[in-house]
């Protein structure tokens, strides 16, 4: 097949327009702005041509956005589609300091962000040298390095737009995901990837042109991208939008637009039941309940039983898809679901999974091994670092580093880490990059950050810290220090001084023996210095 044939692949938003261009595709609950097929290719069929007449934007370069849930979002995406550019959305909640590294790295020719994100781009510009396009999502400008994004949306040439050689296998996405070393990795989703990962969406949970799904994640993760909303859109879908999750207008949001899915995080689900609307709100459109992302406790899954509602689990992750594993929600009723309810699922049509031993072998039924998937639903490793892409995808398989078992049923379960991570309110943090800001503190000697859990975000960081011998710093001390080099949800909620970290013969921390002394939610501990 010659590689013209795959041109279309990046056009997504104009073949669907072409069928019907008057169907609404989203609606902004912020502004009330609704939009339909036609405005979506209009606005990206405007933006491509001015990214690529006047910021010589072309196949391959990376465009980068910071912002929260907000048309705009989409409006970069497809123009990147159209143009064959790599589309690079940040988490908002990074300080200016490990925006700076990624961009370094990643080197977009172009950064939009919006405007209360202002503080942290005014950093940034004293940071970056090579980085010469700013595009503020606002019609006036912060600097005189800005253009306002009115310019780029209203730009005179809507002539369609299309990439001419694309391939399946061109890059289309970078989501970032958590990193060891202390700065994110950027997954390379391809075009393929996106496809199939819509395909899976689309097959086993039945996405019609009928449909509307309300976005609860944000769209600078994978889960906002690739479970749902692009597949609403790839069929002619409705798809809700607004800057950020706001538990109360969920519920209003339920009732008055009627929305057929809900897919969260266990943090989402838990402040979803504390608000007062919970018992009203009208479930009727509501075909499932789905948690990912996070442990989620059997009890606040009961509070969605209680009402009738199928709410079951899945399983995900930025490099696997996220399309992996989720309960076959449509095929069961309450009473299999429930018998069912710590399992994460089984695989989705195009993923394939394997659990397998230290060897690679794959292990029988109730037998605990690594998880790992294949299918073309997977990344292509990440932006600039082999390394780490021949650790996590080996021989077409990417490795989870999760632990897991299968039932006689072909039923997965997750039953612990190979990886020492834990999950914050959805967000996965990894311990070393915690521990490498620490001990920039003079006074530490040793440390160790673990997890340990919190009925708000599932799990939250815990410090244990040995300072050098007359040296003592405050809990707020550590704190407001690495609130200045780490985002919010890496800080840790707790603080310990403690003489000596349990260490093996050799000098090597013990981990296991580190969660067994201090693995409680809390600062103070018998024994332990504070």
């Amino acid at each position: 097949m010659s590689s013209d044939a795959w041109e279309w692949i990046g056009d997504s938003i104009g073949r669907r327009a072409m069928l019907d261009p008057k169907r609404e595709a989203i609606v902004d609950l912020d502004t009330g702005v609704r939009y339909s097929y036609g405005d979506l290719n209009d606005r990206a069929n405007r933006l491509a041509n001015y990214l690529a007449e006047q910021f010589q934007v072309e196949k391959g370069d990376r465009v980068a956005i910071i912002s929260r849930n907000r048309v705009e979002m989409f409006d970069v995406l497809l123009a990147c589609g159209k143009l064959g550019a790599i589309f690079v959305p940040y988490n908002v909640r990074l300080a200016s300091d490990e925006l700076a590294k990624l961009i370094d790295n990643e080197q977009p020719k172009v950064l939009f962000y919006e405007g209360l994100l202002g503080v942290t781009v005014q950093q940034l510009r004293t940071k970056l040298s090579l980085l010469k396009h700013y595009v503020i999502l606002a019609d006036e400008k912060q600097s005189e390095e800005d253009t306002p994004y009115g310019y780029l949306i209203n730009y005179l040439n809507d002539s369609p737009r299309n990439c001419t050689g694309l391939e399946l296998e061109d890059i289309y996405l970078l989501i970032h995901t958590g990193g060891t070393t202390g700065l994110p990795k950027g997954a390379m989703i391809s075009h393929r990837a996106v496809m199939y990962n819509q395909f899976n969406n689309i097959l086993d949970w039945g996405i019609t042109k009928d449909k509307t799904y309300h976005v609860l994640l944000p769209l600078f993760h994978t889960g906002g991208w690739n479970l749902l909303t692009l597949a609403h859109l790839m069929v002619g879908g409705r798809v809700l939008i607004n800057r950020s999750f706001d538990p109360k207008l969920t519920l209003k949001v339920i009732t008055d637009y009627q929305p057929n899915y809900v897919f969260g995080a266990a943090t989402i689900f838990r402040m979803m039941t504390e608000q007062a609307d919970f018992d009203n709100t009208d479930w009727s459109s509501v075909e499932w309940v789905m948690s990912g992302a996070a442990p989620t406790p059997v009890q606040l899954m009961e509070k969605f039983w209680e009402k009738g509602l199928k709410m079951c689990l899945g399983y995900g992750l930025t490099e696997g898809g996220p399309t992996n594993l989720c309960i076959p929600v449509d095929f069961m009723d309450l009473v299999e679901l429930k018998e069912k309810h710590d399992s994460v699922g089984k695989p989705f049509s195009f993923t394939v999974a394997k659990i397998v031993d230290e060897d690679e072998q794959e292990v029988g039924v109730e037998q605990v091994g690594e998880l790992i998937f294949s299918g073309p639903q997977i990344f292509s490793g990440y932006w600039r670092n082999e390394e780490e892409s021949r650790k996590t995808l080996q021989n077409g398989w990417v490795h989870t580093g999760d632990m897991a078992k299968i039932d006689k049923d072909g039923f997965y379960y997750i039953v612990g880490r190979k990886k020492n991570m834990y999950i914050s309110g959805g967000e996965n943090v990894f311990p070393p990059e915690i521990e490498t800001s620490i001990y920039q503190i003079p006074e530490v000697h040793e440390c160790c950050v673990i997890g340990v859990s919190d009925p708000k975000w599932g799990e939250v960081g815990k410090a244990i810290i040995a300072f050098k011998p007359g040296k003592v710093v405050s809990k707020e001390q550590v704190l407001d220090f690495l609130k200045t080099r780490l985002a919010s949800y890496k800080v840790p909620k707790y603080v310990i001084s403690v003489k000596e970290i349990p260490k093996n013969s050799v000098g090597k921390i013990v981990l296991q023996e580190v969660v067994h002394l201090y693995g409680k939610p809390q600062d103070n501990q018998e024994g332990v210095e504070k």
